[in-house]
């Protein structure tokens, strides 16, 4: 996928954040930063996303797989609306 996530394996409870390594040069980084730069531009959008991620979080508190699937419509959304497709 053009990224490398640091894992929490025995240390969960630590985790407060999810932190990823992409090559400078790699799509993945490259789709981010116009994800960031979009939501700078779009403060309707970004309200969206935030209260997505919020509500989600209070949902699904402990189950990442969920808690993503949740948000990701609206990720998709904005990435259609920037013209990425995955």
């Amino acid at each position: 996928m053009g990224r490398e996530a640091f894992a929490y394996e025995g240390k969960e409870h630590l985790q407060t954040h999810h932190l990823y390594v992409c090559p400078e040069d790699s799509a993945e980084l490259k789709r981010h930063l116009a994800f960031r730069d979009y939501l700078r531009r779009h403060p309707q959008d970004r309200e969206k996303y935030g209260n997505v991620k919020l509500e989600a979080a209070r949902k699904y508190l402990d189950d990442i797989d969920k808690y993503i699937e949740y948000k990701s419509p609206v990720i998709e959304e904005i990435y259609a609306s920037i013209g990425i497709t995955k």
